[in-house]
């Protein structure tokens, strides 16, 4: 078969068919990325608009190995809020159902600086749930759930840390029934951020 008689061929036509649409399909995925690309900045604010309602500046804090690592739980990311000079803690606990785990949105309010060396730790605003791995019944745990976290200040500032079993009763024991291990692991990306705060930015004992 001479050059002539290929470029005529059927097998040359399909050839270049094809490369066509390689081509056609490249320029539309490159196109359809840069559309629909969503940056890092652009993700946080997201995420910031949905845990607080309206768009808020936020400040991120970096964090040593040792500063992020804690026995049932690791801080994820750490902001300081602009608008209303808390702490934004998004954090993992440990311990779920089937060795699963709960990443968490934790609001820490606070009076003081962190320049002045005179944190104190008033509370918890709020607690939105992020995401998870392995845990089956996210459904059960409404608002009502989540809110708990935010209505025990007083034993918070105190030092206490949350709770989830199913044999006790207290302020601060936040269980869903049938659910307790993905409890444990709710209370514990909570009990992380309180972790932190308490000792890397308050600068007491874990």
């Amino acid at each position: 078969m001479t050059v002539k008689q290929f470029f005529k061929s059927t097998a040359f036509k399909s050839l270049a068919v094809l490369i066509v649409i390689v081509l056609v399909a490249g320029a539309l995925l490159a196109v359809f990325n840069d559309l629909l690309y969503v940056s890092d900045e652009e993700r946080l604010a997201r995420s910031l608009a949905k845990i607080y309602g309206t768009e808020v500046t936020a400040e991120e804090i970096e964090l040593s190995e040792e500063e992020r690592t804690y026995n049932n739980g690791t801080v994820d990311a750490v902001y300081y809020v602009q608008d209303d000079g808390n702490y934004l803690f998004q954090t993992t606990g440990k311990g779920g159902y089937s060795n699963g785990t709960v990443t968490l949105w934790t609001i820490i309010t606070c009076t003081g600086s962190r320049e002045e060396n005179d944190l104190v730790l008033t509370g918890i605003e709020k607690v939105v749930y992020d995401s998870n791995s392995g845990q089956t019944l996210m459904g059960n745990f409404g608002e009502s759930f989540y809110a708990l976290f935010a209505n025990q200040d007083e034993l918070v500032a105190s030092g206490k840390d949350f709770t989830a079993n199913e044999n006790m009763t207290g302020d601060l024991n936040n269980i869903v029934a049938g659910a307790s291990m993905t409890s444990t692991a709710i209370c514990n990306a909570v009990n992380t951020a309180l972790a932190c705060f308490r000792t890397v930015f308050m600068g007491g004992e874990a």
